[in-house]
């Protein structure tokens, strides 16, 4: 089987979404110090009130799209990693929480969450950010 599914509901904005997510993030991260620190927790904020709508899409599926995953759920994994880096424990749904852990427990991917040289354990952002 090819893996596509003509059945996998379509998610019109959701990509836009997490594109939204990612901008407030890195407007934030690249923003001077002393900006960073006075932005951060209406960014936080902001980006819990994304969280939330996130999550009231995600719902009790095992992936945004279903049960298949697609390359907008490994974006937004990587989107609200930072937002746990920037902030910890930041992701408060459940549901949210969980999918993250199916993401990380895949095992094609556990080559790279574990290997200490993966893109994962470098900075997240350029030398030029105030937050890497």
């Amino acid at each position: 089987s090819s893996g596509i599914n003509a059945e996998w509901p379509l998610r019109p904005g959701i990509d836009h979404v997490a594109y939204d997510l990612n901008m407030l993030g890195v407007r934030l991260c690249y923003s001077p110090a002393d900006v960073f620190k006075t932005n951060k927790p209406a960014a936080v904020a902001a980006s819990k009130v994304i969280v939330q709508q996130l999550s009231g899409v995600l719902g009790t599926k095992t992936y945004f799209a279903g049960d298949y995953i697609t390359g907008t759920d490994f974006w937004l994994f990587e989107v609200l990693d930072r937002l746990e880096r920037i902030e910890p424990n930041s992701i408060e749904h459940d549901n949210i929480k969980a999918w993250r852990k199916r993401i990380f427990a895949l095992p094609t991917l556990q080559n790279y969450f574990n290997d200490p040289k993966s893109t994962r354990n470098l900075p997240l952002n350029n030398k030029m950010a105030s937050f890497k």
